[in-house]
Formats: structure tokens, sequence, C-alpha cells
């Protein structure tokens, strides 16, 4: 009896065992399904070749269209396409987590609503200039299809040391920074960019400096310390440095220094970028990937900055580091990450806020145009082309070179240059005027260039007799879209033709069947006439290529929409 009871309890015994295999084996068995899906391939994409597979855009959609314009425009950058193996939505939550102490992303406190966590509201974080960012200011953030452009590509380039940069470069770049224009400073970055321990491109370290420490105003960087505290003691990238309010942020970064025992600017750059170096070697290779860690395990940590904005602002610094060097076309690479499940569009901005009243207008600037904390002031940000803005307040006389108006933008609140003081160029184009903006001038072939909105009422409000004709030989009035190849008589004289930006078939509206003409005409499989191919150079740059197609496609997607 007793020996069956043994066997009784060690069958329970085992019994539990495996059930409780069973459990932890479905436990992770579901987990990576959420989570990550160890794709892991890296694919990669040149001017002149790729090895994307056939079914590339049906898993991510939206890249290829973006990467080809990219590099069509830089034959020398190469693009690597990474899968992290996350599922879209489970990165999306983990990033956005409102109810734990550890917030991961915020946002200046003077942004609109939509791009402040609902949750959270307005409650202020660190030093009562920021505020928990909004789920949807998140994933347009993260979206990586948002920032496949020029305006905001560096925050995906390879960090590790690029070789072609010298040290007389390294000092031209730190000359701009005058708590950076130092020669035991400018020695110290070059040391240890070039140091094989550390390998870390020097212009990345000068834009990490100028990030965190901006003018060079902080108790961090001084060496004065704070309040008689912390004296002689220098932290350049801000490490430790957190807390609920100013003082405590400075010092908890001076009482860190002080522990490391960095006495000098130099010996806060040797240290700070130690610690930088870490994420490089975990493969958090990029602003990005040390923004928004999708790269190793554990997964959303291990992030460098709550700021939202991190990696697109040190990008554009770094940018414009290489374009002042001469260097901006040299061999760089750029990892972009991939995810399983996106939309299937890029996920859209959050607005500027409805409570201003003035002109809404949208940005007419290649590459972006800067928003800055005064006229010809300080930049705060860097806005994409194409992003609405509203102008509160017109400005009446040039500051520098530039008309500089007050500006509402989904990014906050500033000046931005409207036009040059000659007239050469608009930056911000009222939308809805009735300035004409939206048909150009005839060139000297008797060619008018329109905007796709532009119906036969817009023509004949700049020319009041005119009678428009379609490609057809069919009159066209009222608020009829008016279409590439159209002509326009006056005076019962045939004078002009219509070349509608985008309409590349003639129907005067913009559709997926513009695109594929484009894309067609770009692989040699059709021809196109004389106007037509005009209407398709929606970039006017002479040529039919990769990125006309993208103008095109974003148009049709409300991304940017085409204009003059």
């Amino acid at each position: 009896m007793q020996k069956r009871n043994l066997i009784h309890k060690l069958n329970t015994k085992i019994l539990c065992i495996l059930i409780l295999f069973v459990l932890i084996y479905i436990t992770i068995s579901f987990i990576p399904q959420i989570l990550n899906i160890s794709y892991g391939a890296t694919y990669t994409y040149t001017k002149n070749s790729n090895d994307l597979p056939s079914d590339f855009e049906q898993k991510y959609p939206g890249y290829i269209s973006l990467v080809e314009a990219l590099a069509s425009s830089h034959p020398n950058w190469t693009f690597k396409l990474y899968e992290t193996g996350l599922t879209w939505e489970a990165t999306i939550n983990s990033e956005y987590q409102n109810h734990s102490d550890s917030i991961k992303n915020v946002v200046p406190s003077n942004y609109s609503d939509e791009w402040i966590c609902s949750i959270c509201g307005r409650e202020e974080q660190d030093t009562g200039e920021w505020c928990c960012a909004s789920r949807q200011a998140i994933e347009h953030v993260m979206d990586p299809r948002n920032s496949l452009n020029d305006a905001n590509l560096f925050q995906y380039l390879q960090l590790s040391n690029d070789k072609s940069i010298t040290k007389d470069q390294v000092a031209q770049m730190a000359s701009k920074i005058s708590y950076l224009n130092n020669q035991s400073i400018i020695d110290a970055i070059y040391e240890v960019s070039n140091d094989p321990d550390y390998n870390i491109n020097p212009f990345y370290i000068i834009g990490k400096i100028l990030q965190e420490q901006g003018s060079g105003a902080s108790a961090l960087c001084s060496g004065q310390g704070y309040k008689g505290q912390y004296v002689g003691y220098y932290n350049l990238f801000n490490v430790g440095a957190s807390g609920k309010g100013e003082e405590a942020v400075i010092l908890n970064g001076l009482a860190y220094a002080k522990s490391q025992g960095w006495d000098t600017p130099k010996k806060s750059i040797m240290g700070g970028i130690g610690l930088i170096r870490s994420y490089i070697r975990r493969g958090q290779d990029t602003l990005y990937y040390q923004k928004f860690n999708v790269v190793c395990s554990p997964y959303y940590s291990n992030q460098y900055a709550q700021n939202l904005f991190d990696a697109q602002s040190i990008g554009s610094i770094l940018k414009g580091y290489y374009k002042d060097a001469g260097l901006l076309e040299s061999s760089f690479t750029f990892i972009i990450p991939l995810y399983i499940d996106m939309p299937s569009s890029p996920c859209k901005s959050p607005s500027i806020s409805s409570s201003e009243t003035g002109e809404l207008a949208y940005i007419n600037a290649n590459g972006g145009l800067k928003l800055k904390d005064a006229p010809n002031g300080n930049t705060i940000a860097i806005i994409n082309e194409g992003t609405q803005v509203l102008i509160t307040q017109r400005a009446t006389s040039k500051v520098g070179e530039y008309y500089w108006d007050k500006v509402s933008t989904p990014r906050g609140t500033g000046y931005m240059a409207r036009e040059a003081s000659d007239g050469s160029k608009t930056y911000l184009v009222v939308i809805g005027s009735n300035k004409n903006d939206n048909i150009a001038e005839p060139n000297n072939d008797n060619q008018i260039m329109v905007e796709p909105a532009v119906t036969a009422d817009t023509i004949k409000k700049k020319y009041s007799n005119a009678v428009i004709i379609d490609k057809n030989g069919n009159e066209i009035t009222g608020d009829s879209l008016v279409g590439t190849g159209a002509k326009v008589k006056i005076d019962g004289v045939e004078k002009y033709t219509i070349v509608k930006l985008g309409d590349a078939s003639g129907d005067g509206q913009i559709t997926p069947a513009d695109y594929v003409r484009v894309k067609n005409k770009i692989m040699g499989t059709m021809e196109m006439d004389s106007i037509i191919e005009k209407a398709a150079d929606v970039n006017r740059d002479g040529k039919i290529s990769p990125a006309d197609y993208v103008q095109i496609k974003n148009h049709i997607m409300d991304i940017k929409k085409i204009s003059i």
C-alpha cells in the first residue's frame, strides 16, 4: 500500500512537471509571434543593383519607391533594409507606455494637442518643457517611410567611423560651436573616433554634444558648477542628468561627472562616448536604433533619449556637417528597419493647433524648411517639404535675406522664411489664395504649367475670355478638371497648351494609372509625347526618374501634394 502511494505521488509530480513544461512551451511559442519572428535578413539596395525578393513590396509596402528615388539621386549611397522581425503593433505598444514610471517618448510641451498623450495630458516631465508623446506622434516619427527623404535620412546613417573625415574637417565643424572650439577638445574627438576600441564617426560626436548642450549655457558643460557645487566638472553628453525639475537634472548630471572623474571636457568626451560605444557594439549602430531599440534583445530598452525627435535632430545636424565639409555625396551606408504588418500607407503626422487663426500654407522647399526661435535665429526643427503650417503673423520687413513669418506647425511654433528678399523663391505658399500660384506663366513654347487641382474656372480667373478645349476637342467649363494637352483659346485663337503636373494620361486627374505610366516610361516599356513627358517630369529636372514616380504616388496618398 505504501509503495502504491509512493508511485502515485511520483506519477503526480511527473504529471505536474509535464504540465509545467507544456505551459512554458506555449508561452515561449506565443510571445515571439507577437513581438519577434526573427526574420533577420538584410537586403541591399544601390542605384545599380538590389537583392529584394519578389514579394518585398507586399510585405513592406511603400519602401521601394522611396529608396529607389534616393538611390537614383545619390549613386554613392547604399541602403541596407533590415527585417527586425517585430510587428508594427507590438513595437508601437511597447514604445507607448503611459502608465509606467518610465515614459519612453516625450515631445515639447508647446506642441499641439495631437502630439500630447491623451492619457497623461499636459503633465510636464523632467525640466517642465516636455510632455508624454501621443500614440499618433510615435507612429509618425517611427515609421521609416516618413523619413526616407533628404531631410530626415541621416538618422539611419551607420555610425561606425567614417575614415574619410580629416582632423582639419573636425576642427572646421567644432569651430562653429564656441565651447568646442578648443584644440584639446578637437584632439579628443578625433582621437576617440579613430581609436579601434571606439571607432565612432567624429561628426556624430560633435552633433551629439550640440544636441545635448545647445548653446552651451548649461552648467553641465561650463565647468563652473551649480550653486557652488561640483565646480570643475563636465558632462557634455548629459549622462545621468535626469530628475524632476531643472535643478535635479543638473545636480544629478554633475554628480555623475564627479563620480567618473570628468574634470576636463576631454575626459567627459572620452567617458561619454565610451557609453555610446556600448550601443554600437550591441548593434544599435544608427541614431534611429539608439533612440528606438528594435535590433537587440531586450527590445525597447537601452534607448538613449526620451526626446521623440532625438534621432531626427542629430541626423539633420550630421547631414549639415557633411554638407559643409563637401562630403555629402560620399559612400554612405544607411540601415533602414522593416516591420511586420505595417499600415499600407505612411502614418500621418499629428496636426497643427486648431485654436489659432491665420493663413494656411504649405512648405515649398526641397529637403524641408527650418523652424527658428526668432527671425533668423536658432533652429528648433526642420519641417518636411509639403507640410501644412499656419502663418499667424506675416513679416513686413526682411531680416537678413528673408521675410520671416511667425508660424504654427505640427512641431511647435516659431519663425520661417516665407520668401527671399529679391522674390526669387517662395518657401511658404498660401493655400487657397487668389494669386494664381497654381498656374505658371506661359513659357517660350506657349505652354502653361498647372497644378493638379486646376479647373476650367481656375484658368478663366486668370484669362477671363479664355475657352478651354480638351484633348478630344470638347469644351471644358465650370469646375471640370483641365488635363494635360488641353488647349486655351483666347479671342478665338488657339494660344496655349496645358501641362498639368502629374497628369501623364491627359484626363485631368492624378490616379494610380499616372504613376504606372511613369514607371513604364522609366522601364522603357512605353513612349510619351513631349507634352506628356513634361507633365510626368513632376520635379522639373528635365528627365523622367523614380523621383517623379514617388511624387505622384505621394500626391495620391495625401503625403505631399504636387505643386509648382
